[in-house]
C-alpha cells in the first residue's frame, strides 16, 4: 500500500496543481475536528440532479482474495453502513497475499461470496477485477461489469485489458500519479490512452488527488472516478461513523448520475461520463455537470444560500469574500454579488466552476 503522511491532511488547498501528484487536501480540511467513532449507519443526503438519481459508489475495493484483510461479505456490511448504493470488489487477478491460507484461483469467488449479502442488503454489487503488473510503467486498471473474471488474465497486459473490453467492461485507469509521484505517462499508458482502451480515470484514490488527470478527462472525455482502494477496515481508515462536525467528510466515492438505481443504470451513466469524483469534501467533474450538481444541492435566493445536501461547499464571491456553506444549512449573504466560484470543486487542473448572476 502507498505510504502517506497524515500531516499533509492539515494543509489548506490554496494554489492550483499542475502535473504533480498531491495527496487529497480538501479546502476545508483544517476545519474538521477529531471525531469520536460511533457505530451507526450513515445517511448521505443528495438531491436528484435534473431528474437523475445520484448514486454513491466505490469501484476499487480489496479483500483477502488479493491483498486486503477482510472477507468479501464484510465489505458489503461496510458499504451499507456508509450508505453506498454500489461497490465493486476489484481483486488483483495476477497475485494475492494470502495464498497460503486461501485458494484465489477462482477470480469470481469474491463476487459470488458477497452477492447473497448484497442482495439481502439492497446493495448493488458489480463483478470486477483489477489488472496489474509488478512493473509500474504498465499501471493498474479496474475492469467493471466483467462476465467472467477467470478469462481475463494474460501475460501480455494489453491483451488482458482487451479481454476485459471483449466482455464489454468499463475500464478505469487507476491512481495515475501513484508510485512515481507524478502524472507521467509511460509509453504503455500513453498507448492505452491513444488506443482508447480505458473509459475513466481515478481523480481521487484514497488520500491522493491527481489534478492533471482532471484535465485529461475533460480533454479526452473520460469519466472522473473517486475510490478508496481500501485494503484495511473502512471505519478505522476513514472514521466516518457518527461524525456531527459541520465540515465532516465521507469515504472517497464516485457520485454516479444515473437514470435509476440499478446496475444497468450505473453502467450507462459511466459510459456516458455522468460522474462526479469525491474525496475529503473535494469534487472533480466536468464543469457543466458540477454546476448542475451544485444547483441541485444548493438553493440560492436574494438573501440566503440553502444547502439541502450532506456535503459542504466553499464559495468565493465576486467581492473576494470566501463563504463556507455547511451541510443542511442556511447561510446569509449580502446583495450585489453577480457571480461565485466554487472553490472545493475542480473542473480542470487549475480551474473551479463559476456560477453567474448570483444575488
Amino acid at each position: 500500500m502507498k505510504t502517506l503522511f497524515i500531516t499533509v491532511l492539515l494543509i489548506v488547498l490554496t494554489t492550483p496543481f499542475y502535473g504533480q501528484t498531491k495527496p487529497t487536501v480538501p479546502y476545508n480540511v483544517n476545519k474538521m475536528l477529531l471525531r469520536e467513532k460511533k457505530v451507526k449507519k450513515e445517511e448521505i443526503i443528495i438531491p436528484d440532479v435534473n431528474g437523475y438519481k445520484v448514486l454513491k459508489c466505490d469501484f476499487h475495493i480489496h479483500t483477502v482474495f488479493s491483498d486486503g484483510i477482510v472477507w468479501p461479505t464484510y465489505r458489503v456490511e461496510e458499504a451499507v453502513m456508509d450508505d453506498l448504493d454500489a461497490i465493486a470488489l476489484t481483486e488483483h487477478i495476477e497475485w494475492g497475499s494470502h495464498t497460503k491460507y486461501i485458494d484465489i484461483q477462482d477470480k469470481n469467488a469474491p463476487y459470488e461470496i458477497a452477492l447473497p449479502s448484497a442482495k439481502k442488503s439492497d446493495l448493488i454489487l458489480i463483478r470486477a477485477v483489477e489488472i496489474t503488473r509488478s512493473q509500474e510503467p504498465i499501471g493498474h486498471y479496474n475492469a467493471l461489469f466483467v462476465k467472467d473474471g477467470n478469462t481475463i488474465n494474460d501475460k501480455d497486459p494489453e491483451k488482458a485489458i482487451q479481454n476485459a473490453l471483449d466482455q464489454d467492461a468499463f475500464i478505469i485507469f487507476n491512481h495515475p500519479g501513484w508510485a512515481q509521484d507524478s502524472c507521467y505517462l509511460s509509453d504503455f499508458k500513453q498507448k492505452m490512452m491513444d488506443k482508447k482502451m480505458f473509459h475513466g480515470i481515478e481523480i481521487f484514490n484514497d488520500y491522493e488527488f491527481y489534478p492533471r488527470a482532471v484535465s485529461w478527462c475533460v480533454d479526452k472525455d473520460y469519466a472522473m472516478i473517486g475510490n478508496t482502494d481500501i485494503h484495511g477496515v473502512v471505519s478505522e481508515h476513514y472514521e466516518t461513523y457518527g461524525d456531527d462536525t459541520p465540515f465532516r467528510h465521507y469515504r472517497p466515492m464516485t457520485l454516479v448520475i444515473s437514470k435509476d438505481r440499478t446496475e444497468k443504470g450505473i453502467q450507462e451513466a459511466l459510459f456516458a461520463g455522468r460522474t462526479v469524483a469525491y474525496s475529503y469534501n473535494t469534487f472533480a467533474g466536468k464543469e457543466g455537470l458540477l454546476i448542475d450538481f451544485f444547483n441541485a444541492c444548493v438553493e440560492v435566493n436574494k438573501k440566503e444560500v440553502i444547502n439541502k445536501s450532506s456535503f459542504p461547499f466553499v464559495i468565493k464571491l465576486s467581492n473576494g469574500k470566501e463563504v463556507d456553506i455547511a451541510p443542511m444549512s442556511t447561510t446569509k449573504v449580502k446583495k450585489g454579488t453577480d457571480e461565485m466560484t466554487i472553490l472545493n470543486m475542480w473542473c480542470y487542473e487549475d480551474k473551479h466552476p463559476v456560477i453567474k448572476k448570483f444575488v
